[in-house]
């Protein structure tokens, strides 16, 4: 479970997120802009629509104005002499006309700004062509426009006479566009402002609205690494507030389900753990041994698979499993199995066949305590020199697990009483612990047990079948329980 968590966190830490607040504020920032964009351009448009026609309006008004003005004076013998001053007039102050030019009927200029223009003929510009889109003129008026410049043509008529001349006024549009960009630059001005109050209150808004986000991501967590117990304090009135409460309440459900579950669990490993002490324990005692002799095999075979640096839990998986370790001998002949005498070598090799069959028996199951039985019950009696049974295994090649339940059990076996012996004094037990250590036992084993003794002696005490004493006479000191 641990491994898959740490897969998992170690997954998630590879993978790039993006913060919503980030999006948020960016989505927020890009929608000013746009709006502010389009704003501008569509007010700029509008704002150059109506200066041009405005300019237009008055250009036309002041064209008649000067057409009224230079009536009386194009029926004069010499009339440069009144409309020059009046053109200058006009054009004083103003740099944005560009000229004013008053003709005679003949098209030749009767008022400019310079006396030299005077009796020249006045030719139209050729981009100045009629303007598309115009106030409504009078009777001879003409507009035209460029892009740089604006032009009014008004008659000039004394009464009802027909036609004497004509004002012509050019107006430079540059200065409309002057008078846009000005308007542009404090449009960017307040644009930029804006945006950044925007971002300011969407950074805020976001911080407050996404603060339950965060909060759901820590709970999340919490529950992802197995922390049922915080639940989530959010008073949000959004929906926000609405899933934190439901996931407290998948929380606590999830806990309750796991508490079950662990019971269950508990329930099953318990059960499974009387199961197989009392399969030991009726498997020792068809062979006349001790219940005990099950429980100390298991709880020093824990001690010494700690010692030798396995996991609390595989020592506790050895404890549960190692009773288990003798199971074959229910295939044994009990004319073999309680035989007081010594063996013949044909019921010794009789008396063999029980690892592989409590192997055989074990191993159909695919729980980890069976599995962990059926290695145990296979490889408890091989050696570290080879000269085991029933493979001949050698070395490391004998399963850790075996190693640990074979040196226990001959311990066991030779410090308590047997059928066909005395337990030997604990002297003459410890003499072949230290002498096998290296043919028998794993040498490193051999070494935690003997450098550890108080702790299985404490064991043997704890779970004695009978006082513990050296007796005066010993049928067979020198053999080891098979």
């Amino acid at each position: 479970m641990g491994l898959l968590m740490d897969k998992k966190e170690s997954a998630a830490a590879g993978r790039r997120f993006i913060s919503l607040r980030l999006i948020a504020s960016l989505a927020a920032a890009s929608l000013v802009s746009v709006t502010v964009v389009i704003s501008a351009w569509v007010n700029e448009h509008n704002m150059r629509s109506a200066l041009v026609e405005g300019a237009q309006t008055q250009l036309v008004l002041e064209a008649r104005n000067l057409a009224i003005t230079s009536a009386e004076a194009l029926l004069s013998d010499f009339p440069e002499l009144t409309l020059i001053p009046l053109v200058r007039d006009m054009v004083a102050g103003r740099p944005e006309i560009l000229d004013v030019v008053i003709t005679d009927h003949e098209g030749l200029i009767q008022g400019a700004r310079e006396s030299r223009d005077i009796g020249t003929a006045w030719e139209r510009p050729a981009d100045l062509p009629p303007a598309s889109a115009a106030p409504a003129v009078a009777r001879g008026e003409a507009l035209g426009e460029s892009a740089g410049a604006l032009l009014v043509e008004c008659p000039i008529r004394y009464g009802q006479e027909s036609e004497l001349g004509r004002v012509l006024i050019v107006l430079d549009k540059g200065f409309i566009e002057a008078k846009i960009a000005r308007s542009r630059a404090k449009l960017l001005s307040i644009a930029l402002a804006l945006l950044v109050v925007a971002v300011v209150l969407t950074a805020v808004v976001m911080s407050h609205l996404f603060r339950p986000v965060s909060l759901l991501k820590e709970g999340l967590q919490r529950i992802g690494q197995g922390n049922l117990d915080s639940p989530m304090h959010i008073r949000d009135f959004t929906e926000l507030g609405m899933l934190a409460d439901s996931v407290n309440t998948m929380a606590s459900d999830l806990k309750a389900s796991r508490k079950l579950a662990r019971a269950r669990e508990l329930e099953v490993v318990e059960t499974q753990k009387e199961i197989i002490t009392t399969l030991g324990q009726v498997v020792e005692s068809r062979s006349s041994e001790t219940a005990n002799h099950t429980i100390r095999v298991g709880d020093m075979s824990y001690e010494l698979a700690l010692l030798a640096g396995l996991s609390e839990q595989e020592a506790e998986m050895i404890r549960i499993a190692s009773p288990m370790h003798d199971v074959g001998k229910i295939g044994i002949p009990d004319d073999i199995l309680n035989k007081r005498g010594k063996l013949t070598a044909e019921e010794y090799d009789r008396m063999k066949d029980h690892a592989a069959i409590g192997y055989n028996i074990l191993n159909k199951s695919s729980r980890a305590v069976f599995k962990t039985s059926a290695i145990i019950a296979y490889e408890h009696h091989e050696r570290w020199d080879g000269k085991g049974y029933p493979r001949g295994l050698k070395g490391k090649e004998i399963h850790i697990h075996g190693r640990i339940v074979g040196l226990v059990d001959v311990f066991d076996a030779i410090f308590s009483d047997r059928v066909y012996r005395k337990a030997m004094p604990l002297d003459k037990a410890l003499a072949i612990i230290r002498e096998e250590a290296g043919h028998h036992f794993d040498p490193r084993l051999a070494k935690l047990f003997l450098d550890n003794l108080p702790r299985f002696l404490a064991i043997s005490e704890r779970y004695e079948d009978w006082p513990i004493e050296c007796p005066e006479a010993v049928e067979q000191p020198e053999t080891v329980c098979t």
